[in-house]
C-alpha cells in the first residue's frame, strides 16, 4: 500500500469526519452565490466557488450562548487556541499590537505521510464597537518565523471572525476561511478540509465556550 493511498485512508478517518447532515442542503444558495452544503448543530456550512483558485472559500455562522466579551477573550487568547482549533499544535504572538495588529504563527499536525504544515500571518482588528468585532488574518512573509524545512509553509488567503451581538447573552458568530495548505495534496481533499475544519472550529468554540 503506497503512502499516498495511506494518507487518504489517513484523511478519512482521522481528519475528515463531519456530521451526518453534510449534503442534505447542498443545492440551497444562500447570500448570493454562497451554498449552504451542511446545517448540523445549529452551525451553518456555507462554499463559495473563486475565481482566482481552485480551492473553496468556507463560511460557518452560528449563534452562540455566550456575550461577545467572553467569546472576544477566548479569540484573543493565542497560547491556548490548540486546545479548541482542530489539529492545532502551538500558536504563538511573534510581535505586540499596534493600531490593532500583530504577526502570529500557527503551526497544525498531519497525519503521515504528509507534513506538518505551519502559517505566520497578520491578525487585525479592523472593526471594534459595542456590538460587532471582525478580525481579519491572512498570510504575510515574516524573518520573525523563517521556514522550517521539516514542516510545509501554508499559504492563509483569508480568515476573518465577525462577531455580532444579538442580546445581552447572544451572539451570532460568522467565520470565513480560504486557506491553501501548499504540497501535494489534491485539490478535493483540500475542498473537503475548507468545509470540514471551519464546521469543527465553530463546534468547538461553542463548546469552550460553555
Amino acid at each position: 500500500m503506497n503512502k499516498y493511498i495511506l494518507f487518504i485512508i489517513g484523511i478519512i478517518f482521522s481528519l475528515f469526519a463531519f456530521a451526518g447532515n453534510s449534503d442534505k442542503n447542498s443545492n440551497k444558495n444562500s447570500d448570493k452565490n454562497w451554498v449552504l452544503v451542511s446545517d448540523d448543530n445549529g452551525i451553518q456550512v456555507y462554499t463559495l466557488d473563486t475565481p482566482n483558485s481552485k480551492i473553496v472559500k468556507a463560511k460557518t455562522i452560528a449563534v452562540i450562548n455566550a456575550p461577545l466579551i467572553k467569546i472576544k477573550t477566548i479569540l484573543d487568547d493565542v497560547d491556548h487556541r490548540h486546545e479548541w482549533i482542530p489539529f492545532m499544535v502551538v500558536s504563538k504572538a511573534l510581535s505586540e499590537y499596534e493600531n490593532n495588529k500583530r504577526i502570529e504563527y500557527s503551526h497544525f499536525y498531519a497525519p503521515w505521510p504528509a507534513s506538518d504544515r505551519d502559517f505566520v500571518y497578520d491578525i487585525e482588528l479592523v472593526e471594534s464597537t459595542k456590538n460587532k468585532m471582525v478580525y481579519k488574518m491572512k498570510s504575510i512573509y515574516s524573518n520573525l518565523m523563517p521556514v522550517n524545512q521539516e514542516k510545509i509553509r501554508a499559504d492563509l488567503f483569508e480568515t476573518v471572525y465577525t462577531l455580532t451581538v444579538l442580546d445581552d447573552a447572544t451572539t451570532k458568530v460568522e467565520l470565513i476561511y480560504h486557506a491553501d495548505p501548499k504540497g501535494w495534496i489534491p485539490n478535493w481533499i483540500i475542498n473537503i478540509m475548507q468545509r470540514v475544519l471551519p464546521y469543527k472550529i465553530m463546534r468547538n468554540l461553542k463548546e469552550t465556550v460553555r
